[in-house]
């Protein structure tokens, strides 16, 4: 029997489902993409297994069946609606009880085109190698060879690397938020509110409008994105002064060794730094320059954050409870254009609408179809505050 044991950064996903969906004018016969679906997937054994709770592992033994390609008509539908809700959601309570497994794929026939749905269980993977085992499938559709992910958990840091004593001092040392009865409850609260807040707040930046704003401030893209989004945001609560930014940061390529080619689960926020309301995306692009290159800092804080789950510390990087609430402290970004969905291609063309992938992020970026707008799409309490007159 082979073992895909969870790490603590997959441990905190259990819960979380990740999704992508891509509508086409047309798209190849279900065979054809049946069969790039069986050659992108065989590298990713675990992602045909079955959860198993108490070793809080993937089980397999390599005679698992492929993962089916389900072929569902939906004719009576268009390529405008929501496509995940014309497809089963994915059951993560199964796939915790081993009822099912990591990965579901859907061809959905509309009546003006068709869309590929992939969605499956945030555990076993982050938007990095959902969005590449998307885009590898595409390719091998097209018969274009692509490279395989890096399968070994191995390379995740040792969560006994440390004592606990040893873990807790520096920790202390660095200063992390100590999650207290009152933060837990805040938190919990806040992530339950979070959930009864379905509606976003979306605007959109044409690439000319990005292209100015990046030769009058003299940033990068991710930098005068965030500077525009949480400026936004700032001008609906004008008595905020001082704010914490933090970004999701692939790590692969930064921290403790582990490649760029990583498969599982390697993405973590990084602290940016506290802002005033006057702050400029130049201020961004050098704080993200500065922590994200800081390749020591980046492994220590993994492997903290791995011993502190470990061993139960009650702390993190940053108070949570700050961020996703009626009053933020934290401002929160997940850019999502560096996993290029809007270019995945199974031969027929780039897709006419990548969906996003609907995680309750407090902002993230998103493009629908390649050479198209950036969208700055606020959820939770986020959009209820931008909504506000």
């Amino acid at each position: 029997m082979n073992t895909w044991k969870l790490t603590s950064f997959d441990l905190f996903s259990l819960d979380m489902v990740i999704k992508g969906a891509w509508i086409y004018k047309e798209l190849p016969e279900t065979s054809a993409l049946q069969a790039s679906l069986d050659a992108v997937l065989q590298p990713y054994p675990q992602l045909l297994g079955r959860y198993d709770e108490k070793q809080k592992s993937v089980l397999w033994t390599g005679r698992e069946e492929p993962i089916r390609l389900v072929d569902l008509d939906r004719r009576g539908h268009s390529s405008a609606e929501d496509m995940y809700s014309l497809v089963p959601k994915f059951n993560t309570n199964n796939f915790k009880a081993g009822k099912s497994r990591a990965i579901e794929a859907y061809r959905v026939t509309l009546d003006d085109g068709a869309a590929i749905v992939l969605q499956g269980a945030h555990a076993l993977m982050d938007g990095a190698t959902f969005y590449r085992i998307a885009g590898d499938w595409g390719k091998l559709t097209t018969c274009t060879p692509v490279e395989p992910m890096a399968v070994d958990q191995s390379l995740f840091p040792d969560p006994d690397a440390l004592t606990k004593e040893q873990a807790l001092s520096r920790i202390q040392e660095l200063g992390w938020s100590q999650i207290g009865f009152k933060s837990l409850v805040r938190m919990l609260f806040n992530m339950a509110a979070m959930k009864l807040i379905k509606d976003t707040y979306i605007l959109e930046l044409s690439q000319d409008e990005i292209s100015r704003m990046r030769e009058e401030s003299g940033a990068g893209t991710n930098a005068v994105l965030c500077r525009f989004a949480v400026g936004k945001l700032l001008e609906k609560l004008p008595s905020k002064e001082r704010f914490t930014l933090l970004e999701v940061a692939d790590l692969r390529g930064r921290a403790c060794n582990v490649p760029e080619g990583f498969c599982g689960n390697f993405s973590q926020p990084a602290v940016l730094g506290e802002f005033g309301r006057d702050f400029t995306a130049a201020d961004i692009q050098k704080a993200a320059t500065v922590i994200l290159n800081d390749n020591e800092a980046l492994s220590e804080n993994v492997q903290l954050s791995t011993s502190s789950s470990r061993y139960g510390l009650p702390y993190f990087l940053f108070d949570a409870s700050e961020m996703n609430s009626p009053d933020p402290k934290l401002f929160y970004v997940n850019n999502q254009l560096k996993m290029r969905a809007c270019e995945v291609n199974f031969g027929t063309g780039q897709p006419l609408r990548a969906q996003q992938a609907m995680l309750p992020d407090m902002i993230k970026f998103w493009q629908q179809e390649a050479g198209g707008p950036v969208q700055i799409i606020y959820g939770g309490y986020a959009a209820k505050i931008m909504r506000r007159k």
